[in-house]
């Protein structure tokens, strides 16, 4: 029996209940020099750095990190060393939360590959059915700038769900942050906002992410091309699509809202002063969203919504989807 048809026999209702999507972690050929992209082009500060791993975690203000840059010849070791997706880590409402939904997984079936104590946030990690890595977290400390800064080289304690120490009900992830800006960037990102992942088994990857991640459909459905799936807060979290032609599985993008549409036409005039390549500029009427490749050739999608609603949104075709949503 598959974890899936696990699941479908034991609880007909989600297990994780996330919020939003908290932060997408890529394996880069260097992050040093990932660290210089992302923080001049797209537009993000650092956070903090973890030398030892050779890794980077940057953000503007909206999380601990929006992205961690993980690189390939460091301690977080790819299984391929090639860059591309790490994990995706959806953030919970409380550890109370993380806890619950654990202890639900792990009596559905659910295997986890490990669980985390990160100082600022607690922890679990499993695979989803085409073997990315998907994080579930609740963040354990308000003033994560005090713990998270700098550079980091400290050892992680062991922490088990519900048995390393009580769970804390309490909230902490950020309400309203203040959000800086790069100034000299070239696209003045603010946060990241969604991912979106081409399914090798659509079915089943909508399966676990709609009842394991406990993600809901805003369009799509399992019958679908695609999916555009959101946690309790976030506007569209996940944008599900099926393998075709210019679509192979894995990490196709990861989304970041900007400013506004100017900032989108300043970007895209700046684009070949960097020797950079537009990949594509889509305008639609629920979105116009810019995409780019990074050095590693992973896509980046800088958006700004335009009547962002379900009704809007299911006028988006199959073509311009994955550079839409």
């Amino acid at each position: 029996m598959t974890q899936i048809e696990t699941l479908e026999r034991v609880t007909n209702t989600a297990i994780f209940h996330p919020r939003r999507l908290g932060h997408a972690n890529i394996y880069v050929s260097d992050y040093e020099k990932a660290f210089d992209f992302y923080h001049s082009v797209v537009g993000f500060e650092e956070v903090y750095r973890q030398p030892d791993k050779k890794a980077s975690f940057i953000s503007n203000g909206n999380t601990y990190h929006d992205y961690g840059l993980m690189d390939i010849h460091g301690d977080y070791l790819a299984k391929e060393p090639k860059p591309g997706l790490n994990h995706l880590a959806f953030e919970l409402e409380n550890e109370v939360a993380l806890v619950e939904g654990y202890r639900a997984a792990l009596k559905a079936g659910v295997v986890f590959t490990s669980t985390q104590n990160h100082d600022v946030a607690h922890s679990a990690y499993t695979l989803d059915p085409d073997g990315n890595k998907v994080e579930f977290y609740a963040d354990v400390f308000a003033d994560w700038r005090t713990a998270r800064s700098g550079t980091i080289s400290s050892k992680k304690p062991k922490y088990i769900p519900g048995e390393t120490d009580p769970p804390k009900a309490e909230s902490f992830y950020p309400v309203n942050p203040p959000i800086r800006k790069v100034e000299g960037s070239v696209f003045r990102a603010r946060s990241v906002k969604h991912a979106a992942l081409v399914a090798r088994d659509y079915e089943k990857m909508y399966d676990f992410y709609t009842t394991v991640a406990g993600l809901a459909p805003v369009v799509g459905a399992r019958s679908s091309l695609f999916a555009l799936l959101r946690g309790t807060f976030g506007e569209g979290d996940l944008g599900l699509f099926r393998e075709g032609p210019g679509l192979l599985p894995g990490l196709h993008h990861v989304g970041m809202d900007v400013g506004s549409e100017a900032d989108l036409d300043r970007a895209i005039q700046m684009l070949p002063f960097r020797s950079m390549k537009l990949e594509r500029d889509v305008s639609h009427p629920a979105r116009r969203a810019v995409t780019v490749l990074d050095p590693d050739g992973i896509g980046l999608q800088f958006y700004v919504n335009r009547r962002w609603e379900p009704s809007v949104i299911a006028t988006v075709n199959a073509e311009i989807a994955p550079y839409l949503l």
